[in-house]
């Protein structure tokens, strides 16, 4: 589960601290450049298994996301907007993958998850057991997971989903809005068993 908010100050020093990195990183810094993959490894994998079909094929785009980020980073016009911008590299190549795969295989793949950090807030109870949110996620379509991991994964704004999925900032209210009500809903569900 995740741990108490985040400071306000802190969050500003920690985004702070990933612009003077992205900066470093875009004028040709190679350790800056290991720093944000460090930083965002973990938070990055955890959103790519959510969108493809293995932990195996999330590493293998997880290279194609930082190979893309190295090659494109000089461009990047807002360094402050790397955040949404890594993850609409991720979004993308995740969609390729899951294209790819469908057109190999001739069918469509599930969609898997990894662990999950979701919690709506310690208020609430129906969302405190971390396993049971991480197992009912399993329920919900993927638009709804995957806004629900972006938004609680690394605490990205409405309007950092927004660039990720490519959408106005009123879509991605609405679909985390219905993403909690069904979260709610089948976390609820006498059919939804607690982990034995």
């Amino acid at each position: 589960m995740p741990g108490p908010p985040e400071n306000p100050a802190n969050e500003t020093l920690r985004r702070s601290e990933e612009t003077l990195l992205v900066l470093a990183a875009r004028a040709g810094d190679p350790a800056a450049l290991g720093q944000l993959i460090l930083r965002f490894e973990r938070p990055l994998i955890y959103y790519l298994r959510r969108l493809t079909a293995s932990p195996e094929a999330a590493l293998d785009v997880h290279q194609e996301v930082w190979l893309a980020v190295q090659s494109s980073l000089p461009r990047l016009q807002s360094p402050e907007a790397f955040r949404g911008w890594l993850y609409r590299i991720a979004h993308d190549k995740a969609a390729r993958f899951v294209r790819r795969e469908i057109a190999q295989e001739g069918r469509l793949l599930s969609w898997q998850t990894g662990q999950a950090e979701l919690a709506d807030s310690p208020e609430d109870p129906a969302l405190a057991d971390a396993e049971a949110v991480h197992r009912a996620l399993d329920d919900l379509p993927p638009h709804f997971r995957e806004v629900l991991t972006l938004h609680y994964l690394r605490d990205l704004t409405l309007e950092e989903i927004a660039t990720v999925l490519g959408c106005p900032v009123g879509t991605v209210k609405s679909r985390l809005h219905h993403a909690r009500h069904t979260l709610r809903q089948i976390l609820e569900s006498p059919a939804h068993e607690p982990h034995a």
